[in-house]
């Protein structure tokens, strides 16, 4: 997911100053997980912008609905079709992605050339959850997990080296960059030592294609989803998650057993 947090509420005034009706919508993805898109978020945003004397029309996303799935967002779009022709200018409280492809669909596809504004800052590619997160991966275009025992040093290491360590490891495997952090090809060793297969590094590696870095990337998909057949097919798993035992750690189990 990419994770986001809301800008600070001066930020945004500044940039709706001068700006009398505002139209903000929220996202049913990335943002919704992070409160910073939800129906919630949307509506706390509309009062503050109300009590600064803003007329605000909300448009709520629901969940599994994300502002940067134009085919899905844009029927919401649409459906506020009149409120955006009228408005001054359109808060987005969702992550950048989500900020430029409402604004390119204002633009080409609805014809309508209004100031577009990001609510949120994204912070980057992040897995874990349920409340802590950390970035896991860069989206770089090349992937050499399968190579350096799935840990990504472009995101684990301080400086990114995909070659090694630099000569600023800390006796204590810490990194140069950060003494509370581990550095990542101390434990990209210790995991194929682990695997039995520290050989790995002995291999000779091609380059990081770093041409696949080139912005803006594109991708074509041959055929879009059916987003219906895919809900449809998903509901076996949909019901075993709902009916999933909680989860605890092996860890807080020996801790409750002590």
């Amino acid at each position: 997911m990419i994770a986001q947090e809301q800008k600070p509420m001066d930020e945004i005034l500044g940039y709706l100053e001068g700006k009398q009706r505002i139209v903000t919508m929220g996202c049913g993805g990335c943002a919704t997980f992070y409160q910073t898109g939800d129906k919630k978020a949307v509506k706390e945003m509309a009062e503050k912008l109300t009590k600064e004397g803003k007329d605000v029309t909300k448009i709520f996303l629901p969940l599994g609905i994300s502002a940067c799935e134009i085919d899905m967002s844009s029927v919401f779009l649409e459906k506020n079709r009149k409120a955006i022709e009228g408005c001054d200018a359109v808060l987005v409280q969702s992550c950048g992605e989500g900020v430029q492809v409402v604004r390119e669909y204002l633009d080409d596809k609805m014809g309508l050339a209004k100031s577009v504004y990001p609510a949120n800052n994204s912070m980057g590619n992040v897995g874990g959850g349920p409340t802590d997160f950390k970035e896991t991966c860069q989206g770089c275009g090349e992937c050499e997990l399968g190579k350096i025992a799935g840990i990504c040093p472009l995101t684990a290491c301080g400086k990114g080296l995909m070659n090694g360590p630099c000569g600023g490891v800390r006796e204590d495997g810490k990194c140069e960059t950060d003494p509370e952090k581990d550095c990542a090809w101390v434990k990209i060793y210790e995991r194929l030592e682990k695997l039995g297969e520290l050989d790995e590094l002995l291999k000779m590696r091609e380059p990081h294609a770093w041409s696949k870095m080139k912005r803006p990337r594109t991708f074509k998909i041959e055929k879009p989803i059916s987003l219906g057949r895919t809900m449809f097919g998903s509901i076996p798993e949909y019901v075993s998650f709902g009916l999933r035992k909680p989860f605890t750690p092996k860890h807080e189990e020996k801790a409750e057993g002590e």
